[in-house]
C-alpha cells in the first residue's frame, strides 16, 4: 500500500520547514479516507496534486523563528526556490516575509498526497535533529558536526567520479543505503558522476528530481540526440535495492562491466536470493537500528535485542553452509566465489557493526571460538567470520568508505536515540521500519 504523505512541506524535507521555524499543527482526521480533501480553509492548495486519503496538515509560523517585523527567512527563500523550480504557479500567494508582531498566525494548509514506497526502508532521509517528544518539540536544530563530504578512500573514489556524466548518482557518504549503490558502481566499474547532498540544504535541482529529497537517488539518462549524442532527458530513480538490481540489468555486457550480480541462468536461484536480500531488509537492518538505538528506557533489554540480532545473522550464515545449490561453489561469499547483489545488501551495515562496539555496552558480542555451543553452530560462525573477512576487505567495499572516526561521529545520535532520519523515528516510534 502506499503510504500517505501528510502534506506536500514533508516531500520537500523536513529540515527545510522546522529550520525555516514551522511547526506543525494538531492533525485534522477524517472519518473517510476515501473522500477527495476539501479545500483548505486558509493559505494556498497546491495545484497538480492530487487529491487522497489523508488527512489536512497545519504550518504556523514557530516563536523562535525571525526576529522583528518583515525579517527574512533564507530557509523559507530555500522552500520558495524548490517550488519555484517544480513549476508551482501559486507561489505568489505564499509570503517572502512575515511579521513577527501579527497576532492571527499565517497558516498553510496543504492537500495530501500518496507516493508508492517499498515495505522496507531502501533510502536515508537526512532531516536536523530535534526532541522525539511532540509535546515539547521545538524546530529542529541543524547537526554541524556532520563531516559534510566524505574521507578517505571514500573521497578519493567520489573525486574520481567529479567531472559531469549523463548518469548521476545523488548521495551521502554516511547512508549505508548509499553505500549500496556505490559498491554496485564501483564493482560494475560503471562510469558516472557522484553529487554529495547536503543533508541541511538541499538543492533545488536535487528536490525536483526526488521531491521526498531521499538519497540515494540516481538521475538516469533516458534519451540522446541521435545527431548529436547529447542527452534530451534524464529521469530520476530511488531506494537502494532499486537501483542496484537497475544499473545490473542496464550495464549487462560482462565483457565491460564483469559478472552480474545476480544469477542469470537459474530462476530458482535468482528467486533463493532475493528471498535472502528480503532478509537482510527486513530482519537485519532493523535489528541493526533497535540495537544501536537501545536506551535504558526501551522496552527491550540490551540482550534481548542482541539475542534477535545474533538470530538474525546465523539464519544467514547458515544458508551459507547449505552445499546443494549449484551457486555455492567454494568461496567465502554468499554465492561461494561469486561476489553477488546479496552481499552488496548487508555488506554497509558488516562495516558499521563496530559502531555498536563503540556505543553499547558488551557491544555486537559475537560468541568467540570455542564457546558457540553444538559443533554446528561453531561451524555457523565460522562461516559468518568467513563472509565477513571477505566482505569488508572487497576493493568496491573498501574504496566507498571513509574513515572510521567519521562514523563514530556521525552516529552518536543513533546511539542516543535522537536522531531525526526516516531509520531513526520508525525504529524510535516501535511501529518498525516503513
Amino acid at each position: 500500500m502506499p503510504r500517505q504523505v501528510d502534506s506536500y512541506f514533508e516531500l520537500l524535507g523536513h529540515d527545510i520547514i522546522h529550520g525555516a521555524g514551522w511547526e506543525p499543527t494538531t492533525r485534522v482526521p477524517r472519518a473517510d479516507k476515501t473522500a477527495p480533501l476539501p479545500e483548505p480553509e486558509h493559505g494556498l492548495a497546491i495545484p497538480g496534486l492530487p487529491a487522497s486519503g489523508g488527512s489536512c496538515q497545519g504550518l504556523t509560523r514557530g516563536p523562535e523563528a525571525g526576529q522583528g517585523h518583515g525579517s527574512k527567512n533564507p530557509k523559507l527563500d530555500t522552500l520558495l526556490s524548490a517550488l519555484t523550480y517544480l513549476h508551482v504557479p501559486t507561489l505568489s500567494k505564499l509570503p517572502r516575509t512575515l511579521s513577527f508582531s501579527i497576532r492571527t498566525p499565517f497558516v498553510l494548509k496543504l492537500n495530501t498526497r500518496s507516493l508508492p514506497v517499498p515495505a522496507q526502508v531502501h533510502h536515508c532521509t537526512m532531516s536536523s535533529s530535534s526532541s522525539s517528544n511532540p509535546s515539547t518539540q521545538k524546530p529542529a536544530s541543524v547537526d554541524t558536526s556532520l563531516q559534510g563530504s566524505p574521507t578517505g578512500a571514500a573521497a578519493l573514489f567520489a573525486s574520481s567520479h567529479s567531472s559531469p556524466h549523463p548518469l548521476k548518482l545523488y548521495g551521502g557518504w554516511f547512508c549505508p543505503f548509499v553505500q549500496r549503490v556505490w559498491i554496485t558502481l564501483a564493482e560494475k566499474n560503471i562510469p558516472h558522476q557522484y553529487i554529495e547532498i547536503n543533508p541541511y540544504h538541499k538543492a533545488p535541482e536535487f528536490l525536483a528530481l526526488n521531491p521526498r529529497g531521499l538519497v540515494p537517488t540516481l538521475a538516469v539518462p533516458t534519451s540522446t540526440d541521435p545527431k548529436t549524442g547529447k542527452v534530451k532527458e534524464v529521469k530520476p530513480l530511488y531506494e537502494s535495492l532499486v537501483l542496484c538490481e537497475y544499473l545490473d540489468e542496464a550495464y549487462a555486457d560482462e565483457n565491460m562491466y564483469g559478472e552480474r550480480l545476480l544469477p542469470q541462468d537459474d530462476a530458482y536461484e535468482r528467486a533463493r536470493c532475493r528471498l535472502w536480500i528480503d532478509h537482510i531488509s527486513s530482519r537485519v537492518v532493523p535489528a541493526f537500528y533497535r540495537f544501536i538505538q537501545h536506551t535504558p528506557d526501551k522496552p527491550y533489554t540490551m540482550d534481548e535485542i542482541r539475542t534477535e540480532f545474533h538470530g538474525h545473522l546465523k539464519a544467514f550464515a547458515k544458508e551459507m553452509l547449505d552445499t546443494s545449490s549449484p551457486s555455492s561453489s567454494p568461496g567465502p561469499f554468499f554465492l561461494g566465489d561469486k561476489f553477488s547483489l546479496v552481499d552488496i545488501m548487508l555488506a554497509p551495515w558488516a562495516k558499521r557493526l563496530f559502531l555498536i562496539d563503540h556505543y553499547k555496552p558488551g557491544g555486537v558480542g559475537l560468541p568467540p571460538n570455542g564457546q558457540r555451543g553444538s559443533e554446528v553452530d561453531e561451524e555457523i560462525w565460522k562461516r559468518w567470520e568467513e563472509w565477513y573477512k571477505a566482505v569488508t576487505e572487497r576493493e568496491s567495499v573498501k574504496k566507498t568508505w571513509s574513515e572510521d572516526e567519521q562514523y563514530v561521529g556521525a552516529y552518536k545520535r543513533y546511539a542516543e536515540d535522537t536522531t531525526q532520519s526516516e531509520v531513526g523515528r520508525a525504529t524510535r516510534s516501535g511501529r518498525g521500519l516503513p
